[in-house]
């Protein structure tokens, strides 16, 4: 069940990483519709038992999400890298 990634929470607060500042990301799961938010820790730990999460841009590309871990054990995922420099993840919207 591929779940597409629609908007994400940031804390304020400033990180060295930024993925680190995003705490939950709300989805949408392709086959049922159900929609959800889920903490960055959980949608990692998703992602590493074979679940699939991706954003879509404006012009419809997919990007997938990839999962990573800092050098102080923290988890966190982000987009596949690609030629641009505006990052996909970090643009989403953010959710208050």
């Amino acid at each position: 069940m591929p779940l597409q990634i629609t908007g994400v929470h940031k804390m304020s607060n400033e990180f060295e990483n930024p993925y680190l500042a995003i705490n939950s990301l709300m989805w949408i799961d392709d086959t049922t519709q159900n929609r959800g938010i889920t903490t960055r820790e959980v949608l990692f730990d998703w992602i590493n038992d074979n679940g699939l999460a991706y954003i879509i841009d404006d012009e419809g590309n997919k990007f997938k999400l990839l999962t990573a871990i800092t050098k102080s054990g923290f988890k966190y995922v982000k987009t596949v890298l690609d030629e641009t420099k505006h990052d996909r993840l970090l643009s989403l919207v953010t959710l208050k």
